[in-house]
């Protein structure tokens, strides 16, 4: 096999490494809203991490579970 080639990601690889970015982005913003002293960074964590984070986790698991 030649070193410039790289193989296609398959289905499972790319739900994972979407659920992958949701978390990270989840816990960027989660980690930018500690660092606030203000109460809109509250409803921010709340209202934008928190889903971002479960949306991350059930991709993951859906990923698990699901057919290709």
């Amino acid at each position: 096999m030649e070193s410039g080639k790289v193989m296609p990601a398959t289905q499972i690889e790319k739900r994972i490494r979407t659920s992958g970015i949701l978390v990270a982005s989840g816990l960027i913003i989660q980690l930018t809203t500690m660092a606030w002293a203000h109460p809109l960074s509250f409803m921010a964590f709340l209202l934008i991490g928190c889903p971002l984070m479960l949306a991350g986790v059930l991709v993951f698991l859906l990923s698990l579970v699901s057919k290709d």
